[in-house]
């Protein structure tokens, strides 16, 4: 019966009815699969467990089926009913139109204020319900328009399926009748031909949908302008109920205050106890008044902040659909630029918050005086009592009618402030939704069209509508709306800019006296007892105060007519402030640059080199005025850079040449301060900005290019900015340096002169000024200092942007699985977060330690080594936990981490294990210090000076001025003799052997002699001379003598021993040598001696 129910709808003779012709029905596959349900998943062969699973797939495709043909059937029936639709609608259409006109407020007035006050709240329910539903067709609408690029889509994906599944289908009869088996039973042949049968009605349902697509469309076009007329009437059906209710509220407030002022007999007899209340209560009657306008004001508000509430909830809820509907397309993007329009302007009441709790202190007042009214009669007998009046009882009759009539007023004052606190508190709530929605959505607006393009490439289609294109422009082009011949309604208000215009001209007349100040200011560089560090920032500022006029001018203009109301001229006044700090900027810099200027007088700046950047600084600024302008002036124009050839010409040659000139500025750099590789790739990645934002036009973003161009002109002055406050600084070090540096000369001079070391006072001779005398720790602290400084302004510059990152978190490159769940994404977005956090790494790697150094740990009392060690190892911890950091951000956790690193960790540890021993060995020996910078070591046969001390290895400059680099560990593993530990004091001994017979005492005095004379000869330890033995051939002394440093001791024992050769001489002293006695034995054996000898 199903099947019957899908072929009797539709031709029998389709593709789709053949396929299902032999497909068993649905209860028939549903009785199958349960047989094998049955069977335990254990026992189930291989075939049965295909079966099974195909099956699945069977029952599965038949529902599908079965919700395609339900749509096809629906579709079909809204195509049918489309006509009388659509007159019904036109119907609808022209009666609330004519009920639109038939509002009358004489039909509200003689309703109660309770009643309007319902249907107040009925109105504004029946608004939200029909903002629901202009949403609903504005989808729909929407989903109709976008459907054609929708539908060939998946026809074509369908299609394709289709073809996959025939091809499928019969593989899988040819090897059934290969194998001789029923293909009515098979369930993968049922399987695919139910997939088929459900592409085949997928491909009906789209093809359908596509042809009827402009008669759906045009009926939602219809419903939406219904909506929207019944939406303009509801609102002028509010507003008028507002009114009334307004109107009403403030006639009741009126009226209580009429009966409060009843007439008083006493009141013309001017008793003053009487008047002063009375006094009052006129008061509180204005102050009702107040209030209930107040109230009334607040109740508009709310009620607009509800609508525009709605609406961008609305927006919110259709926002995604549309954006998966229609992603990728130009319509899209004109869609989000017409919302993001649409939506209300960020602007929250300050003082609501300061208003309500001005309200609730006001609402404990009148309970206070509510509480003091209870008993009139006795309260104005206290209050005539107080006043020292005689309390007669006429007198009390009418105070205490007047305080009746107070405490109605404040009664009445009361309700109204409680309906104005709750609606102020509702208003405050509305508010704070609206903006955190609002927010939202303009971010996600931003985000999507800053990487959707808004118009076509520049190909080959658009090279041959060029001249059509050419000819539109400048008959009907949209700069022709902007020309001042057009503009309307001028008022006073554009004298706003006439102040800057004045400041202008009477700058003019101040370039002279500015002029010989900064003159007189450049005569003083460099003279020692006139230049101090505000020189260079007064020149400075004084430039600015030349370059400003013309900038000031035409900023004047820009905010005259931004003050006004006529939008053609509101739309020019942004561009016009643009290029007025555009142009400010570079005159500014061409006013440094000029000769005998700022950059040569104050910076020492090359003439030459000045002057080849201020020509390239005036190309600058001419080539970034196109730039600027067209950027500023297509924000408000709805018509793309692609239609407007001339516009586009004039912004493609302002890029090329802002690229051309940026190239040649970071160029003239390298003949003048040599080639940084970091700095000259920095300034040429800036100069390849322009190609860049020039290609995202080319390929349709031109969203994306005006949104970046005019952050990317400011983040050009803030590098220019930099580059002057920076030579600022170091001139201005430079000065201070210099100055400290003549008043230690002047002190020393002073000091001998207080000496007597001179006879006279000489003139002391300024110093020339020396860029290199600069304190490097004062320079790179305020280095710092500016570079934090310039990047939180880059960060502002910049910030508003960023949120736009987010959509690359959307953009994955490839999916870690975990068995049957998805492990984690990669995306662009964590590519680039890695990237960056490799950068900063290396950033802190490379500076972070130094600065630290320079900082703080110079300023400890630290040992030697200690600062390097502590600055190492910091260098080592930053670069690990960015490396640990980067790969999490790249997906690889750290529970997955550890072991990776502890297994590297063991690795490392055997493969690297003298690397290890000598990193450690590096942190012993600087923490423990048992060799310092400087010091004389004997380490095996090697003698030398200890030069430097590294983290793996340590130099020693031997006595040959040979560098050896031994690895750390060998200083703490082998024997290490350290002459300069802890004291520079060794001790020498010299040897000495005199023949036998020679006077003893002699040889002592002899030696202690000339241990005396010698300088190098320490007397504390003193010499000792002793006789330690009786040789064989001589009687053997000791010369033990200390010396101070260790480069003495060759010195010292090769100027005794050549003294003690003298005085031994002198002395007779024999130096003993070594006697041999030489025997000749005869053949008969008897021994003669021959000779004996010395």
């Amino acid at each position: 019966m199903f099947l019957l129910l899908i072929n009797g709808s539709f031709t029998p003779n389709t593709a789709y009815a053949q396929v299902l012709e032999r497909v068993p029905e649905r209860a028939e596959l549903a009785s199958r699969l349960a047989e094998l349900e049955a069977i335990e998943a254990d026992a189930l062969t291989a075939e049965q467990a295909s079966d099974k699973e195909a099956l699945e797939a069977a029952l599965d495709a038949y529902a599908r089926l079965a919700s395609v043909t339900e749509r096809l059937a629906a579709l079909e029936a809204r195509i049918d009913q489309a006509p009388e639709q659509l007159a019904r609608l036109e119907r609808e259409l022209s009666e609330a139109e004519e009920e639109s006109q038939q509002l009358s407020v004489a039909d509200l007035s003689d309703r109660p204020l309770d009643e309007l006050e319902t249907l107040q709240t009925q109105a504004v329910v029946e608004l939200q319900q029909l903002q629901s539903q202009l949403a609903e067709a504005s989808s729909q609408l929407l989903a109709a328009q976008t459907l054609p690029e929708r539908a060939q889509q998946s026809i074509a994906e369908t299609l394709q399926r289709a073809e996959s599944l025939r091809r499928q289908h019969d593989e899988r009869e040819a090897l059934l009748s290969d194998r001789q088996l029923s293909a009515l039973s098979d369930a993968r042949l049922i399987q695919l031909r139910l997939e088929r049968a459900v592409a085949e009605r997928e491909v009906s349902f789209y093809q359908r949908e596509l042809s009827a697509n402009s008669r759906l469309r045009e009926l939602a076009q219809q419903r939406r302008d219904m909506l929207l007329t019944q939406i303009d009437y509801q609102e002028q059906q509010l507003n008028m109920l507002q009114g009334v209710i307004d109107r009403q509220r403030r006639l009741a407030s009126e009226q209580a205050i009429a009966d409060a002022a009843r007439d008083n007999p006493l009141i013309a007899a001017g008793h003053p106890v009487v008047v002063q209340a009375q006094q009052t209560n006129e008061s509180l009657s204005l102050e009702l008044l107040r209030a209930t306008d107040r109230s009334n004001s607040i109740v508009r508000e709310n009620i607009e902040a509800q609508r525009q509430l709605e609406h961008v909830r609305q927006l919110q809820r259709s926002l995604n659909e549309q954006i998966d509907a229609i992603r990728g397309s130009q319509l899209l993007s004109r869609i989000l630029r017409e919302q993001r329009q649409s939506l209300p302007p960020l602007a929250a009441r300050r003082d609501l918050q300061d208003e309500i709790a001005d309200l609730r202190l006001k609402q404990f007042d009148l309970v206070r005086q509510r509480d003091q009214l209870r008993q009139s009669e006795q309260f104005a007998t206290r209050r005539l009592e107080a006043a020292g009046v005689e309390a007669t009882p006429g007198l009390v009759d009418s105070l205490t009618r007047l305080y009746q009539s107070r405490r109605e007023l404040v009664e009445q004052l009361e309700q109204t402030y409680s309906s104005l606190l709750s609606t102020a508190i509702e208003l405050q709530l509305n508010q704070q939704q609206l903006l955190t929605i609002t927010s939202e959505l303009r971010e996600t607006i931003d985000e999507q069209l800053f990487w959707v393009a808004n118009s076509r490439p520049l190909d080959v289609n658009w090279l041959r509508q060029l001249p059509h294109n050419l000819r539109t422009e400048w008959r009907e082009g949209e700069w022709r709306a902007i020309l001042p011949t057009r503009w309307q309604g001028f008022s006073w208000e554009v004298l706003k800019g006439a102040p800057l215009v004045v400041l202008s001209l009477v700058l003019i007349g101040l370039r002279r006296p500015i002029k010989q100040r900064l003159a007189k200011l450049h005569s003083q560089i460099g003279r020692l007892k006139s230049d101090t560090q505000l020189h260079t920032p007064k020149a400075v500022l004084l430039n600015v105060l030349l370059a400003l006029p013309g900038p000031l001018a035409l900023a004047g203009v820009g905010v005259g007519l931004l003050a006004t109301a006529e939008p053609l001229a509101n739309s020019v006044a942004p561009a016009l402030l643009q290029l007025a700090l555009s142009w400010a900027v570079v005159a500014w810099g061409r006013r440094l640059l000029v000769d005998d200027g700022v950059a040569v007088r104050h910076f020492t700046w090359s003439p030459v080199y000045t002057a080849r950047l201020r020509q390239l600084l005036g190309g600058l600024g001419i080539a970034i005025v196109p730039v600027i302008g067209i950027a500023a002036l297509s924000g408000e124009m709805e018509t793309p850079l692609a239609l407007r050839p001339v516009a586009l010409g004039l912004f493609a040659t302002g890029l090329l040449a802002m690229s051309w000139m940026l190239a040649q500025l970071i160029l003239a750099h390298v003949p003048v301060f040599g080639v940084h590789l970091f700095r000259l790739l920095l300034g040429l990645t800036m100069a390849s900005v322009p190609l860049f934002l020039l290609g995202l036009v080319v390929w349709g973003y031109e969203y994306t290019a005006l949104r970046l161009i005019g952050r990317f002109a400011i983040t050009l002055y803030l590098l220019g900015l930099w580059v002057v406050v920076e030579a600022t600084l170091v001139r201005s070090l430079a000065v201070a340096a210099r100055r400290l540096a003549y008043r230690r000369a002047l002190a020393r001079r002073h000091a001998q002169f207080q000496e007597g070391a001179e006879g006279g006072l000489e003139v002391v001779e300024e110093p020339p000024l020396d860029m290199q005398q600069i304190n490097s720790q004062s320079l790179r602290l305020s280095k710092l200092i500016v570079l934090i400084g310039f990047s939180v302004l880059l960060y502002l510059v910049w910030s508003d942007l960023l949120s736009v990152l987010s959509y690359l978190d959307n953009v994955s490159l490839w999916e870690a699985q975990e068995g049957d769940l998805v492990g984690s994404v990669l995306s662009i977005s964590d590519v680039f977060t890695a990237l960056l956090v490799v950068a900063i790494t290396f950033i802190m790697a490379r500076n972070l330690p130094g600065l630290l150094e320079v900082m703080v740990l110079s300023r400890l009392t630290l040992k030697q080594g200690s600062a390097y060690a502590i600055s190492s190892l910091l260098s080592y911890t930053i670069v690990g936990t960015g490396i640990v950091m980067g790969l999490a951000t790249l997906g690889v956790s750290w529970d997955k981490l550890q072991w990776l690193v502890a297994a590297l960790s063991v690795g490392l540890g055997f493969g690297l294990q003298e690397i290890f021993a000598n990193f450690i060995s590096g942190l012993i020996i600087l923490f423990e210090r048992p060799i310092r910078i400087g010091d004389t070591i004997t380490l095996g046969n090697l003698h030398g000076t200890v030069s430097r001390i590294r983290i793996r290895a340590t130099t020693v400059i031997d006595f040959d001025r040979k560098e050896i680099i031994i690895p750390n560990k060998t200083f703490v593993t082998d024997q290490l003799i350290n002459w300069s530990l802890s004291d520079n004091i060794t001790r020498v001994i010299l040897t000495y052997g005199v023949a036998h017979g020679s006077d003893m005492a002699k040889v002592h005095q002899l030696l202690r002699q000339v241990a005396d004379e010698n300088p190098r000869v320490l007397t504390d330890p003193e010499p000792q001379v002793f006789c330690l033995s009786y040789g064989q051939h001589s009687l053997n002394f000791e010369l033990r003598i200390f010396v101070n440093d260790v480069m003495d001791r060759l010195y010292a024992a090769d100027e005794i021993n050549g003294r003690v050769d003298a005085l031994f001489r002198e002395a007779g002293v024999r130096v003993a040598f070594e006697q041999m006695d030489v025997w000749l034995h005869p053949d008969q054996g008897e021994a003669v001696n021959v000779q004996s000898a010395n």
